[in-house]
């Protein structure tokens, strides 16, 4: 009777390699899950992860060194490797290239920045412009206003160039009970009928006050301030609400609407606009003084893109680095996964200021202009201050009002600070009399 064989045993080097296996990628998951989910943890499990991540990081450091100490290096091995390398990053590219292609449609943070011509949404806009076939009409000072006594899809613009078909006196019969109301789309109330603007119930809710709208679809908050001078002085009042939604900081040092919104057919205008360099702010002036300079425009795209390119802070500060799909790709993860976040987490930082990263010259979101040494930062405060100081020269009662983009509630909701804290800070800083009402 022969004996039958007996099972293989597991030899000592083989189980080391499975749990050194086993190690690695528990590294790597703790490593992704740090970087990518670690506000989701419970704060009371912070610390475990925190030292799970040291140690996880100090493992996968190890094990490289073991590799490197392992490897035989010689001419053809670095040969290799190089090879190996451009291989991986070639499809690397192709992949992050047909991702960012795919995820433009869908996201306008991923849309290449730099280009050379309008978009067919904006050269649509441009010839309603020349036609007079556009609810807002080009103007030299502000940049654009609504077009006088014309109505589209639910909205009416007065005869006085005013949100609504109501007729107010110029001189007000009761300051004390005029206000004057200016902003962006929101304070416009568009998409929205007549009496759904925030203007319009404050009538409803204070009979006898008169409330003017003198918002600008598609304006910043350095329109707001000349629309004020030209055409809000003119109507008396007591009060001034300064409407500034939070996306808005891009359009104050924006100089041509196309660049912030490619295919806004109703407003790709060139504007005023803040700029803050060299320790001095200014309020430059609208690039176009005339409608010739849009049938230019027309004529030749690209060369006055360019042109327009050069005076806008919001777009040369998003060049460097702005083409290469991988790196576009990895900044748009690292931003919306929240890595800046997460790293504070990691290091016991405070939140509100460190996530918030000042990259001069390197802002494909927009996110440093909400950092307080940032030119764009700067620009908005300086708009705010001059603002504020000329509506109280006119012995009226300014009033800033924050309102929150629907980005901002959902951020809020998961407890993520305002991303418009220093901006707050500035306020009160000032004595301002401000309202936000992400906070109300």
């Amino acid at each position: 009777m022969s004996d039958s064989p007996a099972a293989p045993v597991p030899s000592v080097g083989a189980s080391a390699s499975k749990l050194g296996l086993v190690l690695k990628v528990a590294a790597f998951v703790v490593v992704a899950v740090s970087f990518l989910y670690l506000e989701r943890v419970p704060s009371g499990l912070l610390w475990p992860m925190r030292v799970l991540f040291a140690l996880s990081v100090g493992y996968l450091l190890y094990r490289l060194a073991c590799w490197i100490r392992r490897t035989t290096i010689n001419g053809k091995t670095v040969v290799f490797s190089l090879i190996l390398a451009a291989m991986m990053y070639g499809a690397l590219y192709l992949i992050c290239l047909v991702w960012v292609k795919l995820m433009s449609a869908k996201d306008d943070s991923l849309t290449t920045v730099q280009t050379t011509s309008l978009t067919d949404k904006s050269r649509r806009g441009v010839n309603a412009q020349l036609s007079g076939d556009s609810p807002v009409i080009f103007d030299a000072e502000v940049g654009w206003v609504h077009r006088a006594g014309y109505a589209w899809k639910g909205h009416s613009v007065s005869p006085q160039g005013l949100r609504g078909t109501k007729v107010y006196p110029e001189t007000a019969p009761d300051p004390d009970r005029r206000v004057l109301c200016l902003g962006d789309s929101f304070t416009f109330g568009y998409e929205e009928t007549d009496d759904q603007t925030y203007p319009f119930h404050g009538e409803q809710l204070k009979p006898g006050t008169e409330w003017i709208n003198l918002g600008v679809c598609g304006a910043g908050l350095t329109q707001a301030l000349l629309q004020y001078r030209k055409n809000g002085r003119t109507w008396g009042g007591k009060y001034v609400v300064i409407g500034f939604m939070t996306n808005n900081n891009k359009r104050t040092v924006n100089c041509f609407r196309p660049f912030v919104s490619p295919d806004d057919p109703m407003t790709p205008l060139t504007k005023p606009y803040a700029k803050f360099a060299d320790g001095k702010f200014s309020i430059e002036p609208n690039p176009y003084q005339s409608l010739d300079d849009y049938k230019r425009m027309l004529a030749d795209e690209a060369g006055e893109i360019a042109k327009l390119y050069q005076l806008d802070y919001f777009t040369w500060s998003n060049q460097r680095g702005a083409t290469n799909p991988v790196v576009r790709t990895v900044k748009y993860l690292w931003e919306r996964r929240e890595m800046d976040r997460n790293l504070d987490l990691l290091l016991n930082r405070p939140l509100p200021e460190s996530h918030l990263k000042f990259r001069p010259g390197d802002d494909p979101y927009g996110v440093s202009l909400w950092h307080p040494k940032s030119p764009g930062f700067q620009a908005n405060a300086r708009v705010f201050d001059l603002f504020y100081e000329e509506v109280e020269k006119d012995v009226r009662v300014p009033l800033i009002v924050i309102l929150p983009s629907a980005l901002d509630v959902e951020e809020r909701a998961k407890g993520k600070p305002a991303k418009h804290s220093a901006l707050l800070a500035h306020f009160r800083e000032k004595g301002y009399r401000h309202f936000d009402f992400l906070d109300s």
